[in-house]
């Protein structure tokens, strides 16, 4: 279940049985939301969003602060909410490539499921970009010139493994196609190398995209987006493959389950929060919403999904 409404959950959490005690006691104190991105992002703008719509929804109306803590392909921020007292008072928020990507490679002292999942709060629809005056009109188009130029067609990506790399893999795996990743530091670069020319495209978050200046083909998400419901997906193209991206909450492992469920009730009060829908539309953000037990089982298959597109373009053994 994706989307629902706070109505409909709220039978469910109270059903749950959050003692008294801890209703009472927790959170007594600030909370630390730890994101393992640097300030200023898409992801660091999310989490500032949540942190301080929480306020109201949480008891006793204690303060949320964003800690940012980048480094080591996000794994430096992924081990602080690893190794956290867990006690509830330390939260992390993160997308896919933290904690369902960067653990197959060596440096990563954990894996996908050494968190305690609280809930997957909005997907991050990718999208394949073209300079706005490239010479295919949409992606029947493209497709067709990609298919008879095999490997004619670069696109950058933020570095190798990204989830915009892995992207483009599932269409390339989908589509029966190939096209050449060029990999930059940063997703700024990435863009800007499409912007210069360098490259024919980039496959990033659909926020990123300026109609004067590139041209949208393809959705990579699972479903069409609500703010560009013009932009087919995939499976609009006769594809049954997807890539999504998603941000959602952790917590260290073996957090009380009665504090995560009072941190569940709070994020899904905000995410029906007016101000918080209309600043998540602003961003082209779509409201995912799934529980502890949904956000567990999304964070394995992708973890097991990721794994093998890894390994089938030959950066992990």
């Amino acid at each position: 279940m994706r989307k629902i409404l706070f109505s409909l959950i709220v039978p469910l959490v109270l059903g749950m049985g959050v003692s008294t005690t801890v209703a009472q006691d927790y959170p007594s104190g600030t909370i630390e939301m730890i994101t393992p991105f640097a300030p200023g992002g898409s992801t660091d703008t999310s989490a500032r969003l949540f942190a301080s719509a929480l306020g109201k929804y949480l008891p006793n109306q204690v303060d949320v602060v964003v800690v940012n803590r980048p480094g080591g392909s996000t794994t430096v921020g992924m081990s602080a909410i690893q190794n956290a007292p867990a006690d509830g008072y330390t939260i992390g928020l993160t997308s896919n490539s933290p904690v369902t990507i960067q653990p197959h490679f060596q440096g990563a002292s954990y894996s996908y499921d050494s968190f305690e999942p609280i809930v997957r709060l909005v997907d991050i629809p990718q999208v394949l970009l073209v300079q706005a005056d490239a010479p295919w009109a949409d992606f029947d188009e493209w497709l067709t010139h990609v298919k008879e130029n095999p490997g004619a067609f670069t696109y950058a990506t933020p570095g190798n493994g990204s989830i915009s790399d892995l992207a483009m893999a599932v269409l390339n795996e989908a589509a029966e196609i190939e096209t050449r990743a060029i990999p930059y530091d940063s997703g700024g670069r990435a863009m800007a190398a499409v912007l210069g020319g360098n490259v024919g495209g980039v496959a990033t978050f659909q926020g990123n995209a300026d109609p004067s200046l590139v041209r949208p083909l393809i959705n990579f998400s699972s479903t069409r987006s609500s703010m560009h419901p013009d932009i087919p997906t995939l499976r609009d193209a006769g594809y049954e493959a997807h890539k999504d991206a998603f941000i959602g909450i952790v917590a260290p492992k073996g957090v009380d389950a009665e504090i995560v469920e009072v941190l569940h009730d709070a994020f899904t009060q905000a995410l029906e929060d007016p101000e918080v829908v209309e600043a998540l539309a602003n961003q082209s953000f779509e409201i995912a919403y799934e529980g502890p037990e949904e956000f567990a089982e999304t964070l394995k298959e992708d973890f097991e999904h990721n794994g093998q597109l890894l390994r089938r373009a030959g950066l992990i053994d």
